[in-house]
């Protein structure tokens, strides 16, 4: 690596270290609390005691021994170590690691003895007898790098500290300032991330444009582990490249333009559901972009509201649409169920070797997706080279379809197994199999559970592909049969909470009409069809399917904004009476409860 890469590196380090805090946040909140922190005081049973045992053995992190070598000097070898070995001893893990070193051509060396990129494949045993696989990224300096070059990596805070303030914080400011400074570069080379992301800028090639986020260091990081663990483990036995999407003759609706009468919507539709959200972006702050389709005609597509810097949001406005994500996520696993990649009801030993077959604990990839598998926590989600290993750890101690616990792990298990079996890293899976076919731009994913970013108009074309049955256009990605695989149906364990229905990264979506009980299911006290589907959003973001009506809804925001159940309510209920009946009056809400009965969207207990 040269000074030109290091240059380069200065003006996107301050983005990568808040993405290390960020992620360094995230996990600390994952971790579970000791039972006398949690303010319990009764024994524990032996079984609860394995639990909490085998939980914080997954949450036990691997360091270097020697600060700032995961970007290291030549003759200098990172040597990996447990960070808490006194707890890796307590829960009898295996402290002896087997460290392998791979190059960038996955040649394998005893040490890494040349510059470039470097990867660790490190094996023990965990406490439960499973094996422990992890995998980590190094990078080499050249011999003849130049420690006396130092970049001007000065980072001005111009909104710091802020006018609320407490006192002391705004009269330490330039202290506050210097140390955040002072740390940034530190931070980044004493990180595994920091190592990615300088290896990814050393092989990068010239693009003549600002790169999009298939084109990431990360991903390509993604690319370099996945390759490493097929090499060293295999590849599952129904393991095949992901077919591209069939030519649909005659095609399926897709979006387009068009009158109100050929969406048979009334014809002021779009002035009442455009004058409707333009007051909720008014009355609440917040800027959103609605999009309203019925039998393929957009009936409306505008952003609405003011971004922070005062300009008006625009149509595409991208947002972070939570939960919203794993309807991505299954959407895109039903193309491997539709090609007899992976079954609904394998268990995940089918795909990932080191897990047991007939094993009771393990669960199966519906169970996954239905929130019932058992599975519980983060630990980096599909973006960890090991994730599914991570879980295995504690799978003795896991229990299958005993109940329902929401949970994201099970897609990022999905979206592991999904790699694993078509050779290619999971956001690669997204953008190639999913996104670009259906004209997408430049969607940032992070997970497969909670981290997409898309527009409206994105959300409405995945929307019609589901009211199309897995067609768009001229391409039918999965037949109508597999289709309706996906569909909620009735939960069969003993305790399933307030879920009746889960589908397959699809809920039923009831909005009720004002008066009507909040619960219900009749279809004269829903303001569209008993089976509308869609899936919540901690967001606020809004997709809602109408497969019966041909109608679609979706809406991007970063945040529900106040009183979001009241207005989202109206929200749903002039739409409705766009489709038949009267239009509702528009009006500034003047306290809460004043639209009477809130809508299931931003609001529904399952995000």
């Amino acid at each position: 690596m040269n000074v030109a890469h290091l240059s380069r590196l200065a003006s996107v380090l301050l983005t990568v270290s808040l993405a290390i805090c960020h992620a360094a946040y995230g996990l600390a909140q994952s971790k579970p609390l000791p039972k006398a922190e949690q303010g319990g005081s009764a024994p524990e049973s032996k079984a609860q005691q394995k639990q909490d045992e085998r939980r914080e053995f997954q949450s036990q992190e691997l360091i270097t021994a020697k600060s700032g070598t995961w970007i290291f000097k030549p003759g200098d070898v990172p040597r990996i170590v447990w960070r808490d070995v006194e707890a890796i001893e307590r829960l009898e893990g295996d402290t002896r690691l087997r460290v392998r070193w791979f190059d960038a051509k996955l040649n394998e060396f005893p040490a890494p003895h040349e510059p470039g990129r470097w990867l660790a494949w490190v094996e023990g045993t965990a406490p439960n007898g499973t094996p422990l696989r992890r995998s980590l990224t190094f990078y080499g300096l050249p011999k003849d790098f130049s420690t006396s070059y130092a970049p001007d990596l000065t980072i001005a805070f111009p909104h710091f500290p802020g006018p609320n303030a407490p006192a002391a914080v705004q009269e330490h400011q330039a202290e506050i300032t210097r140390l955040a400074n002072d740390t940034l570069v530190p931070t980044l080379i004493d990180s595994e991330k920091g190592a990615v992301l300088i290896a990814g800028l050393a092989e990068f090639k010239p693009l003549g444009r600002p790169a999009r986020f298939i084109e990431s260091a990360a991903v390509l990081n993604d690319d370099y582990h996945l390759a490493l663990k097929r090499k060293l483990q295999g590849s599952p036995p129904r393991a095949g490249a992901l077919r591209a999407p069939r030519r649909r003759d005659p095609p399926a609706l897709a979006l387009h333009e068009g009158s109100l009468r050929e969406a048979a919507m009334r014809p002021d539709a779009k002035a009442k559901i455009d004058e409707l959200c333009r007051a909720w972006a008014e009355d609440t702050g917040e800027p959103l972009v609605t999009l309203v389709a019925r039998h393929g005609v957009v009936v409306t597509h505008e952003a609405f509201g003011r971004m922070p810097n005062g300009e008006p949001a625009t149509r595409d406005y991208r947002c972070w649409v939570a939960s919203i994500t794993k309807t991505v996520t299954a959407l895109l696993f039903s193309q491997f169920l539709d090609q007899g990649l992976i079954a609904l009801d394998d268990p995940l030993s089918a795909v990932f070797p080191d897990y047991s077959k007939n094993d009771p604990h393990v669960p199966t990839f519906r169970q996954c997706f239905n929130h019932t598998s058992g599975l519980s926590g983060d630990f980096g989600g599909m973006r960890n080279p090991h994730l599914e290993n991570v879980v295995l750890n504690a799978i003795d101690v896991n229990e299958p379809n005993v109940k329902y616990a929401y949970s994201g792990l099970g897609f990022e298990l999905a979206a592991k197994a999904m790699e694993l079996v078509a050779g290619k890293s999971a956001v690669r899976l997204y953008d190639e199999h999913f996104f670009r076919p259906l004209g997408f731009g430049d969607v940032p994913i992070g997970n497969a559970s909670s981290d997409g970013e898309f527009t409206a108009l994105e959300l409405g074309v995945l929307a019609q592909w589901v009211a199309n049955r897995g067609s768009y256009g001229d391409r039918e990605f999965i037949a109508p049969g597999t289709f309706d695989r996906l569909l909620p149906e009735p939960l069969r364990v003993p305790d399933h909470g307030f879920v009746e229905d889960e589908g397959i990264g699809l809920h039923w979506i009831r909005h009720v009409k004002p008066g009507a009980p909040r619960d219900s299911k009749r279809a004269e006290d829903l303001l569209f069809s008993p089976r509308t589907l869609g899936h919540g959003s901690f967001s606020g973001c809004v997709f809602v399917v109408d497969p019966e009506q041909q109608l679609v809804v979706t809406q991007v925001r970063k945040q529900s904004g106040p009183r979001s159940a009241e207005w989202s309510a109206r929200f749903f209920q002039t739409i409705a009476a766009a489709v038949s009946g009267d239009l509702p009056e528009t009006r500034p809400l003047s306290s809460p409860g004043a639209s009477g009965t809130p809508a299931v969207s931003a609001e529904d207990p399952i995000d």
